[in-house]
């Protein structure tokens, strides 16, 4: 401990004292804020006990911090890591059950910030419920909430320390596709209608990092809705086609008019793991990994 206001030989007799009459006196925790996405601030002078995560990625980031005994609810989705199917359930992710979270006695509510959820915000502010409305879209967003999260916590040190851990795996996926050929990419969203992803979403980001091209990359929306014949005239040399999460494999080659896209006539459809893949959190990188991997084994000759 230093003491800028003593002399040398006063600051000894300080620690003479201290070590006479037991340890200095700890200076109070200072209060800690951060900042969410629709500009409002919380502040806690310990981090918050008793937090609800209604955005599946954010609680596995509570759980990579080493702070999972701090979930007191979680949404319906919310399947990872395994352990987080003890902590009671509140309900779904958007438009929450305010009756369900308050419950459980929250003083911290973390929710996605979109327009499906501000009535919630609203709503539990009123209640006197500190919320935390972020947006988790793209890789920014997720060492924004790494770091935020880690803040809060009072665990700067294991958020730095996470993020370099996703950042160095991804730098090696990258790494891995160099020089490889490089699919177009169909990523099958949904249908009907045909929804995709832009460059507005991190899986267009991570298409690109596994080696891949995305055929709508030059639209700026994270979900965009496009047309078939568009698809086709693009003509991706893959598609990509997300299952498991309780989301059943779809196949575009039983689809009316899916024909008209090469890669379905061909059979160059390729599952891969919506569970991983839809979450982005701390096993992006292994996301990033395991798309790579079927990027990798390619189209049919």
């Amino acid at each position: 401990m230093s003491y800028p206001s003593l002399s040398s030989a006063a600051a000894s007799v300080a620690a003479l004292l201290f070590a006479s009459f037991g340890s200095a006196p700890c200076a109070p925790a200072q209060h800690v804020a951060v900042t969410d996405d629709i500009g409002r601030t919380v502040s806690y002078a310990e981090a918050p006990a008793r937090i609800v995560s209604l955005v599946p990625a954010v609680t596995e980031i509570i759980y990579a911090l080493q702070e999972g005994r701090r979930l007191a609810g979680r949404s319906v989705w919310d399947d990872y890591p395994p352990e987080v199917t003890t902590v009671p359930s509140v309900g779904d992710a958007l438009r929450a059950d305010a009756e369900r979270v308050l419950a459980v006695n929250p003083d911290l509510v973390i929710l996605y910030a979109g327009p499906d959820n501000a009535r919630s915000v609203d709503q539990f502010r009123t209640l006197g419920v500190s919320t935390l409305a972020i947006r988790i879209d793209d890789l920014d967003d997720l060492h924004r909430n790494i770091m935020r999260l880690g803040t809060l916590l009072r665990r700067d040190s294991a958020a730095a320390a996470l993020w370099a851990s996703i950042d160095g795996e991804l730098a090696e996926v990258r790494r891995s596709a160099d020089g490889r050929p490089r699919p177009r990419v169909y990523y099958d969203v949904a249908w009907p209608p045909a929804i995709t992803v832009g460059r507005g979403s991190y899986l267009d980001t991570l298409i690109s990092i596994a080696g891949g091209e995305n055929i709508f990359h030059d639209l700026a929306a994270p979900s965009p809705q496009v047309a078939l014949e568009v698809i086709a005239a693009r003509a991706p040399d893959l598609v990509l086609v997300p299952s498991g999460a309780g989301r059943p494999a779809a196949d575009p080659a039983r689809r009316p008019g899916w024909q008209a896209v090469g890669a379905v006539r061909r059979g160059a459809i390729r599952e891969v793991d919506a569970g991983l893949l839809h979450r982005l959190g701390p096993r992006v990188g292994r996301a990033a990994g395991a798309l790579a991997a079927v990027l990798q084994r390619g189209a049919p000759p």
